[in-house]
């Protein structure tokens, strides 16, 4: 993603989430010591796995990524994903919240979920710092974000966050993150990425395809901000993603617009011609956007729906384009002109793609203020997706104004045994 030297120093933070059905996590410094005083940490909060030995999520450097094989992988068992996809109400047979509701809009969250990107407890930890989500009715896919070029630039979900996205039938796709070279990008890595070997294949596509089969997620988010490439490169980056597919057709790929069809590094904040190579002829399914379509310099452009337009006119889903939107510093205080993102009653010119989702929890004060925060952000200020602001400013309108509720209870009757995943014990 295009980002500050500021906003950088938290790229590190990638994601991890308690299954909600295990234990605790989630909470913040002040509150954490106000509970710690009052509540004693019980023995069934204290497994064998948080001890030094503990099996953590991986993350590897290209090389690293190469090496690795299921057979000489100790902690494997721990990182794999135990829970299948779900398989939500089919939306035509959801009646919609609001009128505005679109059943063809979209959302994906790329969401740090764990408080690093190393050092993540497979299946959770007794600390407070890793974003509980819980408002899995309103997106589609989750990106477990992270990555540092210090650390790893693969990044593997850590299995409860896969577990509990499958609960709620949300695929996850883990990221390969390469970095501008200010933050520590190499050429090399990439170099890495795209070698073939004698028979012309791209060994790197099927070691992706043969990680994600093994812990169980469903595809990659491919952010390449790494400059000093050309053409020939980015014809590889298309070719090694069509390879994925091939081997895979079932495996999800999304694209961020940062390279284009001459391997530069220029963000687009449209879908056009520099950049749909890329979610065509069997390449990525899906593209994320970059942020700037709102921004008062490319406003009247009306990037998105010239993007609606252009994916129309090239047989590209318009919904599987995202309109990218950065909510890491202000969350519910992002603005945004949403008169572009809409396009008439009951429809969007493309589908929402959030950066940061989880900012809701960084930047809460407390428990009180975070759970505030997430339903202003995925319902709206009321907290009753039946009331839409219909208004025009570019105040945060909540989520549920654009896309239905969406869930995996089919029928009647249902068992279910569920926390937040907040606290110090599991009763």
């Amino acid at each position: 993603m295009k980002i500050s030297k500021k906003t950088f120093s938290k790229l590190s933070i990638s994601t991890g989430l308690l299954a909600s059905v295990t234990l605790l996590t989630a909470c913040f410094g002040s509150t954490a010591n106000h509970v710690k005083a009052n509540y004693k940490v019980t023995a069934e909060a204290i497994p064998d796995y948080q001890s030094k030995n503990s099996p953590i999520s991986s993350y590897w450097m290209p090389d690293k990524f190469l090496e690795w094989s299921a057979e000489n992988d100790q902690d494997l068992i721990y990182n794999q994903s135990q829970v299948s996809l779900a398989k939500r109400i089919f939306p035509d047979k959801l009646s919609p919240s609001n009128s505005n509701q679109n059943k063809k809009t979209k959302i994906v969250a790329l969401s740090m979920m764990n408080s690093s990107t190393s050092g993540n407890p497979s299946r959770g930890t007794t600390k407070f710092d890793s974003y509980t989500f819980d408002y899995w009715q309103y997106i589609d896919t989750l990106v477990y974000w992270g990555g540092s070029s210090g650390e790893g630039i693969i990044v593997t979900p850590s299995a409860d966050v896969i577990d509990e996205a499958h609960k709620n039938d949300v695929p996850v796709l883990r990221t390969i993150f390469l970095p501008p070279k200010e933050y520590g990008g190499k050429v090399d890595w990439v170099k890495t990425m795209l070698k073939k070997d004698e028979q012309g294949q791209y060994p790197f596509a099927s070691q992706m395809v043969k990680v994600a089969k093994t812990y169980g997620f469903e595809g990659w988010f491919i952010n390449e901000e790494t400059q000093g490439l050309n053409a020939d490169d980015a014809a590889n980056m298309k070719a090694l993603i069509q390879q994925v597919k091939k081997e895979d057709p079932s495996l999800q790929i999304m694209w961020y617009d940062a390279m284009t069809k001459d391997g530069k590094v220029d963000w687009q904040n449209q879908l056009n011609d520099q950049n749909a190579t890329f979610v065509q002829d069997k390449a990525a399914d899906a593209m994320f956007l970059n942020f700037w379509w709102t921004e008062n310099g490319l406003a009247d452009q009306k990037l998105l729906e010239k993007s609606n337009i252009y994916a129309k006119n090239h047989n590209i889903d318009p919904y599987n384009i995202y309109a990218g939107i950065d909510v890491q510093a202000k969350d519910v205080q992002t603005p945004v002109k949403w008169n572009l993102l809409e396009k008439g009653n009951q429809a969007t010119q493309t589908s929402i793609g959030l950066y940061a989702a989880s900012a809701t929890y960084t930047n809460a004060s407390n428990w009180d203020d975070f759970q505030n925060r997430e339903s202003a952000f995925w319902v709206n200020q009321k907290a009753d997706p039946r009331q839409v602001d219909h208004s025009v400013n570019e105040s945060w309108t909540g989520l549920s104004k654009y896309v239905m509720e969406k869930s995996a209870i089919s029928g009647n009757e249902f068992n279910t045994n569920f926390n937040l995943g907040n606290g110090y014990n599991y009763f």
